[in-house]
């Protein structure tokens, strides 16, 4: 099946994500850490509205 070029990913944007993953794998372990949490943070309140969390989804009383 052919793909409609219009829907096709510009080049540009192609490159600029490599390099955000290039950049993002460059840094240390303890920045990325940091980011999970973050992340994890974030995605809690969305989780919750949603259903009871599970045992496992619980967040560990943890500050970096």
């Amino acid at each position: 099946m052919d793909r409609d070029r219009s829907t096709a990913v510009p080049p540009d944007l192609i490159a600029s994500k490599e390099a955000w993953h290039r950049d993002q794998a460059s840094l240390p372990i303890r920045e990325k850490v940091r980011i999970l949490l973050e992340l994890q943070r974030q995605d809690l309140p969305l989780l919750e509205k949603r259903r009871p969390l599970r045992a496992w989804e619980k967040p560990w009383p943890i500050e970096p």
